[in-house]
């Protein structure tokens, strides 16, 4: 033992050109290794997905993707494939609702290849679990722009009228009806109907897996009604056939409002309007109140006669009838 160790002493002491050689050729490598494993790049924009166990749902906010900040050779990093690179944080453990705060770790990225993730940006989230439910609501059509002028939707059906959803049961909750994507109503003028892919639908919750998948719409489109009034309008009798009793009206005129498509009210005048009441199974000597009736082209209907009844009087004075 002794033998050896005057041996080592005498090495240390000894060749100190050969040692300096050594020393310098492995400094040497160690950079030249360095210089090839530390190069480093960013990868934007990597999916962030959270595993949570059955029947459980995690909302996680706006954060979707991460940064995620890889060091490795340089043919490693050129050969990084963005397609293949996520975040996957394994949460089926966890059975509590609510609120948890959760750190991203490097090791729990997945990527291909000889690159090595180092660090992920946030380092941290917060993630909310709730327990999935299913709730059926009604659908609604949701519009953008402006329909040509002088139209209106008059009528929307949706088909199916109610969609089954599922998703975290504190949304649902909250959830009392879902809308269309916006239907574009710009420069329209007719009815139309048109079948959408999927609903308008906000944060975790999705169409039932067992749901509809489109949703039809029927929209009717009507040019807008107006109103016409026609004023002073006289009253005639309406007689049973050979009646000669004479009947008086109070008053014997009105003032009459019509509701109707502009182009059908443009075209009307008050020489094809006979406003009357009917006297015909009226007996000699009557007196009472009728209502005031009128004869109106299709697609046109009354809106307002003032007064809405006259005071008939059969018997007596001078006759208005025909």
């Amino acid at each position: 033992m002794a033998e050896l160790l005057k041996r080592l002493a005498h090495a240390a002491t000894n060749n100190r050109g050969l040692k300096l050689a050594a020393f310098l050729a492995a400094l040497i490598a160690w950079y030249a290794i360095r210089a090839t494993i530390s190069h480093e790049t960013l990868i934007k924009d990597v999916p962030l997905a959270i595993l949570v166990g059955e029947g459980w749902v995690a909302m996680h906010g706006k954060i979707k993707t991460v940064e995620v900040l890889f060091r490795g050779a340089q043919e490693d990093l050129r050969r990084l494939d963005r397609s293949q690179i996520r975040l996957d944080v394994d949460l089926r453990s966890r059975k509590q609702p609510g609120p948890q705060r959760v750190r991203l770790d490097p090791r729990n990225v997945q990527s291909p290849g000889g690159a090595r993730p180092v660090l992920v940006e946030p380092a941290e989230i917060t993630v909310t679990l709730d327990q999935e439910g299913e709730k059926r609501v009604p659908v609604k059509a949701e519009f953008q722009g402006n329909l040509l002028q002088d139209h209106e939707v008059t009528q929307t059906v949706c088909e199916p009228a109610t969609v089954l959803l599922y998703g975290p049961r504190r949304q649902l909750d909250h959830l009392n009806m879902v809308h269309t994507t916006p239907i574009d109503l710009e420069g329209r003028s007719r009815s139309f109907r048109k079948t959408y892919a999927g609903l308008a639908l906000a944060g975790e919750t999705r169409m039932a897996r067992d749901g509809a998948s489109n949703v039809t719409v029927t929209v009717t489109i009507e040019e807008r009604s107006v109103l016409k009034t026609f004023q002073s309008m006289p009253v005639h009798a309406l007689l049973a056939p050979n009646s000669r009793a004479p009947v008086d009206l109070a008053p014997v005129s009105v003032n009459l409002t019509l509701r109707g498509r502009a182009e059908l009210l443009n075209a009307l005048n008050r020489e094809a309007l006979r406003v009357y009441v009917d006297c015909a199974g009226l007996a000699p000597g009557t007196e009472t109140n009728l209502p005031a009736r009128v004869f109106v082209p299709a697609g046109i209907e009354v809106s307002a006669m003032e007064p809405a009844s006259l005071r008939v009087t059969v018997g007596g004075g001078r006759s208005r009838g025909t």
